[in-house]
């Protein structure tokens, strides 16, 4: 007999105390309530309904014997880490204030445009304009955000860039005239204008991406990974690097070795969409602990350190990024990660 979805049992759990039919019953809850509503926003959860529709649906007939038992090792073997707010907040209903509040906030729409040594703060008020161009008298002008910031903005010839945070997006002087070319530097997602007389090409150190109609994300971080990650959504690419190219189709995503050239050609169906980040969201899927950290860091501009404990951690979930930090940590908490901050640093500590 399953036991009773109950307030107490998800208490006990977020205690480690739960046996283990009890601990991958309440994950096996997590899992599916995350799959059905990480559209959706739940302010209130009836957990007598949720009780009689888990039971019904999720262990029923269907589930019994074997499979239910194969499904619960599934399970168990990974904690589900981020879903909705909604869900979150049911948790953790018992909210506590912190004395005083946490150095972490949530990043904002803006960026800096530099040409040459002028510098213009860009927000949604005061948005990239392609007039800029003009006024670069030879200089390289770029676009760069911090930690913290994310932007939005169109080139000069229609094409749609969301850069991420912690990111620079330089346009070389003669953009658009013969060809478009681009530098990239951090992550980027390019929802690219149609020209086949003037090829658009995103360089990011020696890896050149060329597009021609088409959308896709490029991510690199040198200081956090040596992969550049590339995934394409509409059209068709080009990526090369010392001499060596592929070309996706929609659906595949390709990692280079920035430091090999190396290439990985990802096939279709991929169980998540990378580029999520730019519609509000953070999304993980099986995500090494050490990644989720450094796109968190990036939007709520902190610093980190991460036990050697919690190195080869994999979770999965999403969750809104207008969400405060401090529902982030009760959740880190709950996926059973204990932590502790120091000023603007946050420690992750067995």
């Amino acid at each position: 007999m399953k036991p009773p979805l109950s307030k107490q049992l998800l208490q006990k759990y977020q205690q480690g105390m739960c046996n283990a039919e009890e601990k991958a019953f309440v994950e096996s809850w997590y899992n599916q309530l995350s799959r059905t509503n990480n559209t959706k926003d739940i302010p209130e959860l009836d957990l007598a309904a949720e009780d009689r529709y888990f039971q019904e649906h999720i262990f029923g007939p269907e589930l019994r014997a074997h499979s239910q038992r194969k499904a619960y090792r599934k399970i168990a073997a990974s904690i589900v880490f981020f879903l909705m707010a909604g869900a979150a907040m049911y948790f953790f209903s018992q909210r506590q204030r912190s004395p005083q509040p946490l150095p972490f906030s949530v990043g904002q729409f803006q960026a800096d445009l530099l040409i040459g040594n002028e510098v213009v703060s860009l927000d949604k008020k005061k948005p990239f304009s392609p007039a800029y161009m003009a006024q670069q008298k030879g200089d390289k002008v770029a676009v760069k955000t911090k930690k913290g910031q994310e932007f939005k903005m169109e080139l000069p010839d229609g094409t749609t860039v969301w850069l991420n945070a912690d990111s620079k997006l330089e346009i070389g002087p003669g953009y658009n005239i013969q060809e478009r070319s681009v530098f990239l530097t951090g992550e980027a997602y390019f929802k690219v204008a149609k020209n086949k007389a003037k090829p658009f090409i995103v360089h990011v150190g020696n890896t050149s991406i060329e597009a021609l109609g088409t959308a896709f994300n490029v991510k690199l971080y040198a200081n956090d990974s040596q992969l550049l990650t590339t995934q394409l959504d509409e059209g068709k690419i080009r990526v090369s690097n010392a001499g060596r190219q592929e070309t996706l189709l929609p659906g595949q995503s390709i990692q280079v070795n920035v430091l090999n050239g190396a290439f990985q050609l990802q096939q279709e169906n991929r169980p998540q969409d990378v580029s999520n980040w730019k519609d509000g969201y953070f999304e993980f899927d099986q995500t090494p602990l050490p990644e989720i950290l450094a796109d968190l860091a990036r939007w709520y501009n902190f610093t980190y350190s991460l036990s050697p404990v919690y190195k080869n951690k994999v979770l999965s979930g999403k969750i809104s990024k207008k969400e405060s930090f401090a529902e982030v940590l009760k959740i880190l908490r709950f996926a059973g990660i204990n932590y502790k901050i120091d000023k603007d640093r946050l420690l992750l500590v067995p």
